[in-house]
């Protein structure tokens, strides 16, 4: 675990990794990969209140370790200037999926997660209780991400199968949203508000989806340009939910960032740009990150962006980018918002302070 603001590591959650075994005890869950393999870490999601934290590897488990809850130091005599905090502890273990898993993502404003697995399906678990709530079935492909609105209970996937699915859980359904053409694999997706959201493909092309119609109403082409011949996918992506700044990550060795209109915003002369459909993408600027971007997630107002950097894709070794290093990287985007965000910091620890004189006075 790292401090994004202070760039420090503060805990290390498993020295060494050790995959799960199956309920039967005489092989490794994840489709019978190697030990080593097996031990991958492919996917992360924090809870909103900051408790939670799920890690989702190939060896097909998730575990769920407490954030607040510390498990007690495993060497006293540590030594000089050693990190004597202890670090999170692990209190759930789930062993449902039955490959690896490719992604996490926890509902808003809930202990609501949802894991997609190679094993074509995305799973519901309740935190509040530790346990599986439901199973949703529908991909034919490996489920390859998911990602859940602000505030609507419809979560929405993509797969291999080239499909992407958003989920009606209280009427125990989906839809089906077809790029069609020669559009290949749907390797990410990401919400841009509660009707909206984009999907990148191993094709290249970022594509932005609405609720209402079943085809894009929007593509961007070969989104992080080619290599050679060939189009490069892209890998990850991100929205900020309510706003129109998204960031998607490729081989190229960019962060690419992009302002997602609505079909009535306006352009620098103030004149209504009314867009066919629910809007349009359009580029605003690259990052160069040298190396595979596998993962990007935008902070709080796009004030920075947290990047996962490495030599190969994080799904497979297709491709190398040689001198590349597996690293993480937080990006400044923003700077003008840092006075409001220690504002806001100083009012809740006067706050804070407030309350525990309250108590203290009544105690």
């Amino acid at each position: 675990m790292w401090d994004v603001r202070s760039g420090e590591r503060l805990h290390t959650l498993a020295p060494r990794w050790k995959p799960k075994r199956s309920r039967a005890g005489d092989e490794k869950a994840g489709g019978g990969v190697g030990e080593r393999r097996g031990a991958e870490v492919l996917a992360l999601a924090a809870s909103d209140d900051g408790r939670y934290l799920a890690v989702g590897s190939r060896d097909a488990s998730i575990r769920i370790y407490d954030v607040r809850r510390r498990r007690p130091m495993s060497k006293p005599g540590a030594k000089r200037g050693a990190d004597l905090t202890p670090p999170p502890k692990l209190v759930e273990t789930f062993l449902g999926h039955k490959s690896a898993v490719t992604s996490l993502t926890f509902r808003p404003r809930t202990l609501d997660l949802f894991s997609a697995s190679d094993d074509r399906t995305v799973r519901r678990w309740d935190l509040s209780a530790m346990t599986h709530i439901e199973t949703l079935y529908g991909h034919q492909g490996p489920a390859l991400s998911v990602s859940c609105p602000p505030k609507r209970e419809r979560p929405v996937s993509s797969g291999r199968d080239r499909t992407v699915r958003a989920w009606k859980l209280s009427e125990e359904s989906h839809l089906i949203y077809r790029p069609g053409g020669a559009a290949s694999s749907a390797d990410c997706v990401g919400y841009v508000d509660e009707e909206r959201f984009l999907s990148g493909h191993e094709d290249g092309s970022l594509r932005l989806w609405t609720g209402e119609k079943r085809k894009p109403v929007a593509v961007e082409e070969e989104a992080h340009g080619r290599d050679g011949s060939s189009p490069r996918g892209i890998l990850c992506l991100d929205a900020l939910a309510n706003s129109d700044l998204a960031a998607t990550g490729s081989t190229d060795g960019y962060l690419r960032l992009w302002r997602v209109r609505n079909p009535a915003d306006k352009d620098e002369d103030g004149n209504e740009k009314k867009k066919k459909g629910g809007g349009s993408v359009e580029s605003i600027g690259k990052i160069p990150l040298w190396g595979c971007v596998n993962s990007v997630k935008l902070g709080p107002g796009g004030s920075y962006a947290v990047c996962a950097v490495g030599q190969e894709p994080r799904l497979g070794r297709w491709e190398r980018v040689t001198r590349a290093k597996n690293r993480f990287v937080i990006v400044t985007l923003r700077t003008d918002i840092d006075d409001d965000e220690k504002k806001e910091g100083r009012e809740e620890d006067k706050e804070r302070e407030e309350k525990g004189a309250k108590k203290a006075d009544g105690g």
